[in-house]
């Protein structure tokens, strides 16, 4: 006979697992309290289906295969282990005026641990796309030695640039998942959202070509996993989500965040972080073809760190790419750099012989967009040399 009772959500419980102790489907569970999210609170209270039977089946416990048989496992762990690893991280949600505030309890593989305490409907925003996203600004603070970061590809003085940028653009462990990226994360806020280019995906792949170890420890171990370039996930069913519909499994699911949030604390993950900043905005913005306009002649710089080569031109470069892509550094460093050539009193490519890198990042100083001033001031009281 099927009777209706009902469960009290404790710490650490999934959907899934109440499900499965109940012998029910998520999806009926789902149905029968009217839920519209995975999402669960301490101390809600769910309608479950029970049997009572005069001869009660005995709790579902998998056959275990033969010792003798060879087994071909996937790359994450199995079901009751991922499950299981998520509830490292503490959740506590509670209610607040219309939205809910996350508070995550992560363990860092060091043996500290941080809170991060989150919200969601951040209806302040102009670029609010997911009301139940939220925005983190993380706290990871880590600097790199300067041998690492060359590791990943770059000159001395490319390093102390990007190691600057690193530094004050944001922290390591950054968690945005409200807008159209559906998830970013990291100092640059790399994408997942293959709609604004998915390099989120390429960070995760390259952490686990390059740091496989780490990257076994943190992601898969709670069940991200990469394939064909693509972030997978399992959901609470053990099914494997890729893509869009992995970001916005992880995106619904905080707990989940414990893991990013984890991976900004490991120097091995961090470092793959300055790697696909250095591959994707780093190279391409110093080696930008820029044509630049001083005195009614049209002067094209082959590449823009042949024009401008001290350290605190190539953080600024470095800053502006990061923030306003290519495109919009090099429009904003070609007009910057034509206002200061006029300065020189000479024309054409003589200008820009004469050019005093420091006038041009003074300029972008008094710039009209506020984020194209705060990195040249930044980079103007840094103390890094402009010769």
């Amino acid at each position: 006979m099927e009777t209706i009772s009902v469960y009290t959500v404790v710490r650490g419980d999934t959907l899934y697992g109440i499900a499965r102790k109940f012998n029910m489907r998520v999806d009926d569970l789902k149905a029968l309290n009217r839920l519209q999210s995975d999402n669960l609170n301490v101390g809600q209270t769910l309608k479950v289906r029970s049997q009572v039977s005069d001869n009660p089946k005995p709790p579902f416990n998998p056959t275990p295969e033969p010792e003798d048989v060879p087994v071909v496992r996937p790359p994450v762990f199995s079901d009751g282990d991922y499950l299981a690893a998520r509830r490292q991280f503490g959740l506590e949600v509670r209610p607040d005026n219309g939205f809910q505030r996350y508070f995550l309890t992560v363990p860092l593989l060091d043996g500290r641990s941080v809170v991060a305490s989150m919200r969601d409907n951040l209806n302040n925003s102009r670029y609010m796309v997911y009301p139940n996203g939220i925005m983190y600004a993380g706290q990871s603070k880590m600097t790199l030695d300067m041998s690492t970061i060359q590791s990943v590809g770059l000159s001395l003085p490319q390093a102390r640039a990007l190691q600057w940028v690193s530094t004050h653009e944001g922290q390591f462990d950054a968690i945005n998942s409200y807008d159209k990226a559906i998830f970013s994360y990291g100092f640059i806020q790399f994408t997942g959202g293959s709609a604004v280019g998915g390099s989120l995906n390429k960070l995760l792949v390259s952490m686990e070509q390059n740091a496989p170890s780490q990257f076994s420890r943190i992601f898969q171990r709670v069940g991200i996993d990469t394939d064909s370039g693509v972030v997978t996930v399992l959901n609470d069913n053990g099914m494997v989500l890729r893509g869009d519909d992995a970001w916005l499994y992880i995106q619904r699911n905080p707990r989940i965040y414990g893991a990013f949030i984890q991976a900004g604390y490991e120097p091995s993950l961090v470092r793959e972080q300055l790697r696909m900043a250095n591959t994707l905005y780093v190279q391409p913005a110093l080696n930008f073809r820029l044509s630049v306009n001083v005195g009614g002649i049209q002067i094209v710089v082959p590449r823009l760190q042949d024009l401008l080569q001290s350290e605190a031109s190539m953080t600024l470069i470095i800053a502006l790419a990061i923030n306003q892509g290519n495109g919009g550094m090099s429009r904003i460093m070609a007009e910057a750099i034509a206002q200061a050539a006029q300065q020189t009193g000479a024309s054409g490519v003589d200008a820009l012989r004469r050019l005093q890198e420091e006038d041009v990042c003074t300029y972008l100083a008094n710039y009209p967009d506020d984020r194209v001033r705060a990195r040249a001031n930044g980079v103007l009281q840094s103390g890094l040399n402009f010769v």
